[in-house]
């Protein structure tokens, strides 16, 4: 009978000389006591058996001969206390299958598991070798130590699902730990330290969590995360697919839980490609390069990061990659605090920045940021720059410190900031963009040069700001710019209070100047503007002063405590009704602009609506200085359209009564001016609103009728916080003229409730109510849609409530598009051609696909096309051929 356990030992009566014969002579469940000594063998567990170094560990020495020192096959059984040393650079310990335990063993050489096996490695130390979990293997390694491997330390692949808890690798060849394939498993309060590579890397689809885990000193990037490449964006310039959503663990994505990067020579944490992970309580402290960096078509979702010291910018998003992030501090960063480029996008919460070298947040490419609640302090340039094609939407932002300024919009960038603060820096925001930036409700405070300055060309919105304590001026609005301040305060600054330059044109309503060490406000020659409900006190020079050939409006503009009331060159032309002037020294106020004497006022101004005046980044720009006679006679000589042209005639002529009824001094009507255009493809819905922009210019009605054209890419972001900003700014592109929505009813797609389509409704029906005397918004679509659009949102029902409906176009009308076109280009028809042409245009089929007047169009090119093939082959053209289009000339699918 065998016994309960078994001896080995090198010499000696009554013992085994092999550890190997031992075990095939055990009991299941027995012990194997093994005496100091080296032992060499290929040893097989195959039985659950325990096999224990004697004297402690270090007195046993295993080594293979040829092969795996030890293979685990067992289902159960354990290795003790032994060192186990593989030859020729082979596996140590292969475990293949069951579940046995190895602990307090030294292993010197390579530790394989493959299969299904589970191994439990606990308080092991593997050296000069790495550990490879292959397979669906579920091994798990508690308190070990894995040292000096020439590679990669611990290597996970397929699909294997480990246990690493307590676990420390060092010194490594290459990267330190590694997960790859569609490996999962638990990484926990382990540590990697001084690995050649990178510290931490996740390939392809792995996604492990990892918690409570610190990489040191890595000669590469702290923390790797890989998905697979990035797919080629479509025709359209977008994604051909969709990446992963950005929630991690929830999605089987890689979650980061906890993790301390320290002294990286690269990246602090990097991901690229198309991964979609969670990154959650994490410290980078002194990265070589960008702190934290998502890249290519990673979605990442972060909360609660503090970046230190990092050699470039402290988190950088480029590429097509999604961040969204809450609870970011970055501190002494080399670089930017934070910088979005390329055509990426952030959602970021709760940032605190201080102590950049470069900008605080840094926006370029065509990336859209959203930042809400931030403090960003103590950078040599701006607290936020948005250029190129940037898009930033700021909320509860304050920014102290910021040497060169608060806000920097350049190029094409574009900016909406809400309760925002700028205390100190030269210049609390410049407005460059050819977009129109918004400051709503922020605070200017102790800027060493301007509180605002928007540049020249530039328009820009500023509502219920508040601007003190400006070294010199307090807004300046620069040659041929545009802005609508509303309800603003501008005091306490070293020079004058509202500087107008040449050329600008800004609509002032509600706000107040006070306490200037200048003027209160000063136009410079040239300028233009309107003033309502203003009030200027405590000028240190005039409180007003117009210059030569400027000619602005004021309305109820009131003068109070200072010493000199206004200021106007012989040759200035303004305007003043219903004004007024108290506790001012010397009261230059024309007498004209007292309540009593009233001036009747002419243009835009009378009404308080906006100056006519040039637009920034429009798409489509109105004709300035054209005649209602002029632009009726175009209507009408449009193709078709009979109800159209009779609807908008009618619109002009109610609009030039709401015009007399304002300059007569009387309530105007109540008026709907936002349009329905229900219509299929190509039945001149954008002529014609084009068209109607210029005509309400002509009225005055509009300030430039300029025509901006959107749809649902343009309006709708991808995920939460980007549609309100987005529609914000296209809706700002065209204040003064006309917002086109084509297909309209995208924005409400059937079967999707959650669509962000809903939230750039809600935004725009705001806009619309904000701005109801300063734009048109007509949405156009399919006539079956368009009901549905409008019923969509009760605030749609109310604004829009005339539609106009554009019917397909006839064979007859047709034909005369094709006339059209062939005039405007030097073509003739010949008689036979027309007649062809209506035989053509009778046999169309009117599906979907069907154009109106875009098969007009179509159809004429591709006869140029074939008149040029037919000439080619005369040997000397007269101008008749070139001109002459013939039947023959028609496309060959109906000739």
């Amino acid at each position: 009978m065998r016994t309960a356990w078994e001896r080995v030992a090198p010499r000696g009566w009554g013992a085994h000389r092999s550890i190997g014969a031992a075990v095939r002579s055990a009991a299941p469940g027995a012990t194997i006591s093994v005496q100091p000594g080296e032992y060499v063998e290929r040893l097989i567990l195959d039985k659950p058996v325990v096999i224990r170094a004697e004297g402690g560990p270090g007195t046993v020495r295993l080594t293979g001969a040829g092969g795996p020192a030890v293979t685990l096959l067992a289902e159960t059984g354990g290795l003790h206390g032994l060192t186990v040393e593989a030859t020729d650079g082979a596996v140590a310990v292969l475990a293949e299958r069951g579940a046995v335990t190895v602990e307090g063993c030294e292993i010197r050489g390579t530790v394989q598991v493959v299969g299904d096996a589970a191994p439990v490695l606990r308080t092991c130390r593997v050296t000069d070798a790495g550990v490879v979990l292959d397979d669906v293997s579920r091994a798990r390694l508690v308190d070990c130590t894995v040292t000096g491997a020439p590679g990669v330390g611990i290597l996970v692949r397929g699909d294997a699902e480990p246990e690493l808890t307590g676990t420390r690798v060092s010194h490594t060849g290459a990267d330190g730990l590694v997960f790859a394939g569609a490996a999962r498993g638990l990484v926990d309060d382990c540590e990697v330290s001084r690995p050649g590579g990178a510290g931490l890397v996740l390939r392809e689809q792995a996604a492990p969590t990892v918690r409570g885990t610190r990489v040191r000193d890595p000669r590469g990037d702290g923390i790797r995360v890989e998905g697979p490449p990035p797919l080629e964006p479509d025709g359209d310039g977008g994604p051909a697919a969709s990446a992963p959503a950005a929630t991690g663990a929830s999605t089987g994505g890689p979650l980061l839980e906890r993790v301390e990067v320290a002294r990286a020579a690269g990246f602090g944490v990097w991901f690229s490609g198309r991964v979609g992970a969670v990154l959650r309580d994490a410290t980078v402290t002194d990265p070589g390069r960008t702190g934290v960096l998502v890249a290519d078509a990673a979605r990442v979702r972060v909360d609660g990061v503090t970046v230190s010291h990092a050699g470039s910018s402290g988190l950088a998003v480029r590429d097509r990659a999604e961040l969204a992030a809450d609870r970011v501090t970055v501190e002494r960063a080399g670089a930017n605090g934070v910088l979005v480029r390329d055509d990426a996008s952030a959602r970021l919460t709760d940032l605190r920045l201080g102590a950049t070298r470069y900008t605080a947040v840094h926006v370029g490419g065509r990336a859209e940021v959203v930042v809400t609640r931030a403090e960003l302090h103590d950078t040599p340039e701006f607290g936020v720059r948005v250029v190129e094609r940037g898009l930033a939407a700021l909320d509860q932002v304050r920014i102290r410190a910021a040497e060169m300024g608060g806000f920097d919009v350049a190029d094409r960038g574009d900016l909406t900031a809400t309760g925002c603060t700028v205390v100190g820096g030269a210049t609390g925001s410049t407005l460059a963009s050819r977009h129109r930036p918004l400051l709503r409700d922020c605070e200017f405070a102790r800027n060493g040069q301007t509180g605002v300055l928007v540049a020249a060309g530039t328009g820009a919105f500023l509502s219920g700001c508040v601007i003190r304590g400006s070294g010199d001026v307090g807004l300046r609005l620069a040659d041929h710019g545009t802005a609508w301040v509303d309800g603003c305060t501008i005091s306490d600054t070293g020079g004058t209070g509202l500087v107008v330059g040449a050329g600008a044109r800004p609509t002032v309503r509600s706000s107040t100047v006070s306490d200037t060490g200048k003027n209160g406000i000063y136009l410079h020659a040239e300028a233009h503007g309107a003033f309502d409900d203003c009030v200027v006190s405590r000028a240190g020079y005039p409180a007003l002063h117009v210059g030569a050939g400027a000619d602005p409006t004021f309305r109820r503009l009131r003068l109070t405590e200072t010493a000199r009331g206004v200021s106007l060159d012989p040759r200035a032309e303004a305007s003043f009704a219903e004004c007024s002037s108290s506790g001012v020294a010397a009261d230059d106020l024309p007498a004209s602009a007292r309540p009593a004497r009233t001036a009747v006022l002419v243009g835009a101004a009378a009404s308080g609506g906006p100056v006519p005046g040039p637009t920034a980044g429009r798409d489509i720009p109105a004709t300035a200085g054209e005649s209602l006679p002029e632009l009726l006679a175009e209507l009408d000589g449009l193709v078709g359209l009979a109800s159209v042209k009779q609807d908008v005639s009618r619109l002009v002529k109610v609009m030039q009564m709401v015009r007399q009824r304002q300059e007569a001094g009387l309530q105007p009507p109540p008026l709907g001016r936002h349009l329905v255009f229900a219509g299929n493809p190509g039945t001149g819905k954008t002529t014609v609103a084009r068209l109607y922009g210029r005509l309400l210019a002509a009225i005055g009605l509009l300030a430039s009728g300029h025509l901006v054209e959107a749809d649902r890419s343009m309006l709708v972001g991808e995920y939460v916080g980007h549609t309100a900003p987005r529609t914000q700014a296209v809706f700002r592109r065209a204040i003064g003229g006309v917002l086109f929505i084509d297909e309209a009813y995208s924005l409400v797609p059937t079967g999707q409730g959650g669509d962000f389509g809903q939230e750039a409704i809600v935004t725009l029906v705001k806009l619309m109510e904000d701005y109801r005397d300063e734009v048109v918004v007509i949405a156009a679509g399919y006539p079956s849609d368009m009901d549905r659009f409008v019923a969509s949102n009760p605030g749609l029902a109310s604004r829009f409530t005339r539609t106009l409906t554009f019917a397909d176009y006839t064979p007859e009308e047709l034909v005369r598009i094709v006339g059209q076109q062939a005039r405007a280009h030097q073509y003739r028809l010949a008689e036979a051609t027309g007649v062809a042409l209506l035989e053509h245009f009778s046999a169309l089929e009117r599906d979907v696909r069907f154009g109106n007047g875009r098969a007009a169009r179509q159809t004429f090119q591709d006869m140029t096309e074939r008149q040029a093939q037919r000439v080619a082959e005369v040997a000397d053209p007269t101008e008749n051929d070139l001109m002459l289009l013939v039947p023959a000339d028609l496309p060959d699918r109906v000739a």
